[in-house]
């Protein structure tokens, strides 16, 4: 018992966790340790680390085809989804588990599938791309000089089936509402893009070149790895189709076995939905607010961990996004002096 009554007794030691913080970001940049996948379901990768990667694609995914002036259906077109604000939809892990790929409901067919490709400078980009590349002003300590990547625009056709649906859904053991006749068979003409995106390294790793010129070394394609920094500009998809409206597509999707109600009644629960574009946020791994960035309302996305984060908005058509191993001030800081 005096044993006991001495262990407890021990005052309780005082911890620094800000500077424990601080170490361990340190560590990370320094050793470039990767996040831990758990368990036989997708990797749990930081919010970084989508948002790095899914950037550019969040900007550019393509979505609306060119061929319809010559496929009898001009006439017919209507315009269901373009964009003009952001929206942040939180998600969990059984939510993305759950859901059924949107392959289930028909068929994609590429007119012009997504080739990104590196670029020597940002004229180049700028000139391929069509858009008038931003750069930051301001930047953080010990990145290297950007390395460009140039998205072109993408396109292409997505045709609904009913017996595609019922054989995918079949095979998951599950019985989706039948699908209505003029849903059957419709057409979704989709596009997306351009975007550019430049990739600011760690200047002290082997291969790097700093922001300010200093040589250092050099680096595999900018598409590969994960930068330090990165900065994306992109045209938002664009979404047409031959006679389904937005409503009704949304009414026969989030009737699917797999969609939970709560995330049916986030996306019911947007205003606009023909004009709206969900950024999903992945709850049990990052957290998100709005901020005012470039004077207008953006989202940003913080991981579990504090140890990345981003931020997304759209301005004059365009949707940015600044993603990297930063804090929030920092990535703020970069997106505010884009100019």
């Amino acid at each position: 018992m005096s044993d006991i009554e001495e262990m407890l007794s021990v005052s309780e030691p005082k911890i620094d966790t800000e500077r424990a913080l601080a170490r361990l970001r340190a560590r990370v940049d320094a050793e470039r340790i990767a996040p831990v996948s758990r368990g036989a379901s997708a990797p749990r990768r930081v919010a970084v680390n989508i948002w790095v990667r899914g950037l550019a694609a969040a900007a550019t995914i393509a979505l609306v085809a060119t061929l319809f002036t010559v496929s009898g259906l001009a006439e017919t077109i209507l315009t269901i989804f373009e964009p003009k604000q952001l929206v942040a939809v939180p998600i969990t892990s059984t939510d993305l588990g759950s859901a059924a790929s949107f392959g289930a409901y028909g068929t994609l067919t590429w007119t012009e599938q997504p080739k990104p490709y590196d670029v020597p400078d940002i004229r180049t980009a700028a000139r391929e791309s069509g858009m008038t590349v931003l750069t930051p002003g301001n930047l953080p300590p010990g990145v290297s000089a950007p390395r460009y990547g140039v998205m072109p625009k993408t396109t292409a056709t997505f045709t609904f089936s009913a017996a595609k649906t019922t054989q995918a859904a079949a095979a998951q053991k599950r019985t989706p509402p039948p699908m209505p006749a003029n849903i059957d068979g419709s057409k979704l003409f989709i596009t997306g893009g351009p975007a550019v995106v430049a990739f600011y390294t760690d200047a002290t790793a082997t291969g790097a070149t700093s922001a300010s010129g200093a040589t250092g070394p050099s680096g595999a394609s900018p598409f590969s790895g994960m930068p330090r920094l990165i900065v994306a500009q992109g045209k938002p998809p664009v979404v047409q189709s031959d006679g389904v409206t937005v409503d009704q597509l949304q009414s026969y999707l989030l009737a699917q076995p797999g969609i939970s109600p709560q995330l049916a009644a986030q996306i019911r629960a947007i205003k606009d939905p023909s004009s709206t574009l969900p950024v999903p946020i992945p709850v049990d791994m990052a957290t998100s607010k709005k901020v005012t960035v470039q004077g207008v309302e953006g989202i940003f996305v913080g991981d579990s961990t504090g140890l990345g984060s981003a931020v997304i908005w759209q301005k004059d058509g365009i949707v940015y996004g600044v993603a990297g191993t930063l804090t929030e001030q920092q990535v703020l800081a970069v997106a505010n002096s884009l100019h």
